[in-house]
């Protein structure tokens, strides 16, 4: 059953990250998208790729014609055993920035087996457009002449959808986000005693889905925020028992359970390590401990691999 979760749950990221795609390619480009079966460098079209990437880097950079710039193409991999996100990465001469955006990962280890992946043939992000957002102010914020982000869109630039913008950059917040340098752990004491992911539950003895980490620690351990952010909850909620929930830059979240105590309010701002709370036992709990989750907008994320 739950090999079967995992298939779902890989064909909603990808349909996600296609109906992206349909946002800035026509229907004939996208029904060109092309196929990689193997990374190996001798092939044709892992070649014409990374020919493409060192084009486009080289007219953007330099500020050529726009019209030397490559034609925008995705092609699709589907992530093997010995492949890693790093060495996708230097296969296709590919970097950080393009990968995370254009497939929507929040971690290096989101890169496993059996995943299809998407990779463009020019180094650059994927955007969403704000409804005040035009071609003059995306060029203005991500340093990048708006003729270059014409010509990779198709001259098709559009409010609240998604476009590329070639040689463009994350931001370095988001970045450490990624590489799992953007929190710290929340106690300064504790052992985790369960982690995220599916697993056992302990009233009903039944496999399900959690979507944190536990770490056990004696009843009213000071809790400290993982990352600077602002407090959008705090009180009681269900199986969380007493909770505050922050929000962090770039659509993360983190969330506090099972507190004996809340030390800040709705709207504070909190710096990284401020104490926010007093661990405890409240909620759906068999013993004092802290559950600690991250998500990502509304995507729980592994809290173990965004730790510094």
């Amino acid at each position: 059953m739950f090999q079967h979760l995992t298939v779902i749950r890989r064909h909603v990221r990808s349909t996600l990250i296609l109906s992206i795609l349909w946002l800035f390619l026509d229907g004939a480009a996208f029904a060109g998208i092309k196929t990689i079966d193997s990374l190996e460098f001798g092939g044709e079209a892992i070649k014409a790729l990374r020919d493409d990437i060192r084009q486009s880097i080289y007219v953007v950079k330099s500020g050529r014609d726009p019209e030397a710039l490559p034609g925008l193409v995705f092609y699709r991999y589907r992530v093997k055993s010995q492949d890693t996100f790093w060495t996708i990465l230097a296969r296709t001469s590919q970097n950080i920035d393009t990968l995370m955006t254009v497939n929507g990962l929040s971690s290096p280890g989101q890169m496993e087996t059996g995943r299809d992946i998407y990779i463009p043939n020019m180094r650059g992000i994927i955007y969403r457009l704000k409804k005040e957002d035009n071609i003059v102010s995306v060029s203005s914020s991500f340093q990048v002449g708006a003729e270059y982000i014409k010509k990779a869109n198709n001259g098709f630039i559009a409010n609240s959808g998604y476009i590329f913008i070639p040689c463009a950059s994350v931001s370095g917040i988001e970045r450490s986000m990624f590489l799992g340098t953007g929190f710290i752990h929340p106690l300064r004491i504790g052992v985790t005693t369960s982690g995220f992911g599916t697993r056992r539950d302990p009233f009903s003895d039944r496999l399900q889905f959690h979507r944190g980490i536990d770490i056990a620690c004696p009843r009213g351990s000071k809790v400290h925020a993982a990352r600077d952010g602002r407090v959008v909850f705090t009180g009681y909620q269900g199986g969380y028992g007493l909770l505050v929930v922050v929000r962090h830059s770039h659509e993360y979240y983190t969330y506090y359970g099972h507190l004996s105590k809340i030390l800040v309010k709705n709207g504070d701002v909190v710096n990284m390590r401020d104490p926010i709370a007093l661990s405890g036992n409240t909620g759906r709990t068999t013993g004092p401990h802290l559950h600690f989750e991250v998500r990502r907008g509304g995507t729980a994320v592994n809290p173990g691999i965004l730790f510094r």
